[in-house]
């Protein structure tokens, strides 16, 4: 009973503080981390990593567009109130979920990545790059023609996740032991609890599928976002994945796989920063 009474408060935290759609939440809130209005607004579109859904960047959302930029955080398939089955997700399916929001849009936007998102986004800059002023890789996979998550994880010995597993017959979860040391080291304790009841098992389709990216890739403007306390995508690996893809700039915060939660006044002015580059 106890624990059904703290996930329904945590569940309505959560809806209190953003505004879910179909594909995606766009909040318009008030922040107390900068009053300063920008002179060029940007659209950023947030795409989120394995296990997470649009939820984890509600920080980051009502920063943005309190300063004056908008925001909007998208649902991947059989991520966060999406219902589509995990194990019918493809990596192509999550690239079409974000070219299906960007073709009505007017202007191109600065579509940011993080963890698993990272092939997502080069998969859409690959078939829409019109549609992209910047590509953001936060602390996430950026990998080349034929690589995938899964060959890549094989590189990263000092992640935590791989030991971490657990596949059952509704995909691919995680030990909740370990969730905190591997995503959320540093952390809010509140942070922790919304994520651990709002996380869901993913499909191995996304992690296993190559990354199929070639000239319309290369021509967009890509930065990354490094984090040096993580243990999902060790800052090591982080380092010889935008050595081997070089950036066009790399911004490193001292933070663990999720800054969106312990560091979002960095997060937003590097954000910031890539808009106004």
């Amino acid at each position: 009973m106890g624990r059904s009474i703290s996930r329904r408060r945590v569940l309505g935290a959560a809806a209190s503080f953003a505004v879910t759609g179909a594909v995606g939440i766009e909040a318009r809130s008030s922040t107390r981390m900068s009053r300063s209005r920008v002179r060029d607004p940007a659209h950023f579109v947030l795409v989120h990593g394995a296990w997470h859904g649009a939820w984890c960047w509600y920080r980051i959302v009502a920063a943005l567009e309190a300063v004056g930029h908008r925001a909007t955080a998208i649902d991947l398939p059989s991520a966060g109130i999406d219902a589509t089955p995990v194990s019918t997700v493809t990596l192509q399916a999550q690239a079409d979920r974000v070219i299906a929001l960007l073709d009505p849009l007017p202007t191109p936007v600065v579509l940011v990545g993080h963890s698993a998102g990272g092939p997502v986004i080069s998969t859409v800059a690959e078939a829409r790059p019109e549609k992209i002023a910047k590509l953001v890789y936060l602390t996430a996979y950026l990998l080349p023609a034929g690589s995938s998550i899964l060959s890549a994880v094989q590189q990263d010995p000092g992640s935590l996740v791989f030991g971490n597993v657990i596949v059952g017959p509704e995909g691919i979860s995680l030990r909740p032991e370990a969730v905190r040391d591997i995503f959320y080291g540093t952390s809010d304790d509140a942070d922790v609890a919304l994520a651990r009841a709002l996380l869901k098992p993913v499909g191995i389709m996304p992690t296993a599928n190559a990354v199929a990216v070639g000239a319309a890739f290369e021509s967009v403007r890509r930065f990354y976002i490094a984090c040096r306390r993580d243990h999902a995508i060790t800052h090591g690996f982080q380092q010889t994945m935008y050595t081997a893809l070089p950036c066009e700039k790399v911004y490193t915060l001292n933070s663990d796989h999720s800054p969106f939660f312990s560091h979002p006044v960095a997060l937003v002015r590097v954000l910031g920063a890539i808009a106004r580059a």
